[in-house]
């Protein structure tokens, strides 16, 4: 699992402009959402330094809350 957040990181931090990060939560969304899918907030910072930073930080902190992505069925090309 480290290494597939690694590999999202490297993706976020090498195009930042195209995400943004939820003020609340802290979460790194698309740029295109209108709210978070995490905590429903819509309030997002746009600098790409920050994205770029936060996207760094997370693939090196251990994972603290649940995302809605943890509560899917794992499907079989997930499984490693």
């Amino acid at each position: 699992m480290r290494t597939k957040r690694r590999e999202i990181a490297t993706t976020v931090s090498n195009d930042p402009t195209s995400y943004k990060l939820c003020a609340v939560c802290g979460s790194i969304v698309d740029k295109s959402a209108a709210t978070c899918p995490d905590c429903y907030a819509y309030r997002f910072d746009t600098d790409p330094a920050h994205v770029a930073d936060a996207a760094l930080d997370l693939a090196i902190k251990p994972r603290r809350a649940v995302c809605h992505f943890d509560l899917m069925p794992e499907s079989s090309e997930e499984s490693e």
